[in-house]
């Protein structure tokens, strides 16, 4: 199988309600020429759930992190894709075609 052209990492703590609306965001893409990377800081409150529960994550690690730099760097180390776009929890894509359009 061939790398993925993004790896979209995200980042996120306790942010249920965010990672839900991110999750959103990049399930509704048109292309499906990505990974998802999800690094959680070991939230409680549901968040791991959401993630597990969406059809696009590909990969998630849920554990105690010194911040979000290091968190970000655990993501940008398991990233595979040709280009790396970090949209933490909350975030959203504008469209849904934007990685196609971008493409």
């Amino acid at each position: 199988m061939k790398n993925p052209r993004y790896s979209i990492i995200t980042v996120s703590l306790n942010d249920k309600k965010g990672i839900a609306r991110t999750a959103k965001s990049i399930q509704e893409q048109t292309t499906r020429d990505f990974e998802w990377i999800v690094i959680d800081g070991q939230s409680n409150d549901g968040s791991v759930d959401v993630v597990r529960d969406s059809p696009v994550a590909t990969h998630l690690i849920s554990e105690p992190d010194d911040g979000i730099y290091h968190a970000m760097n655990k993501g940008g180390r398991l990233a595979k894709g040709e280009y790396c776009l970090f949209l933490n929890a909350g975030d959203w894509l504008y469209s849904d075609s934007v990685l196609e359009s971008a493409a």
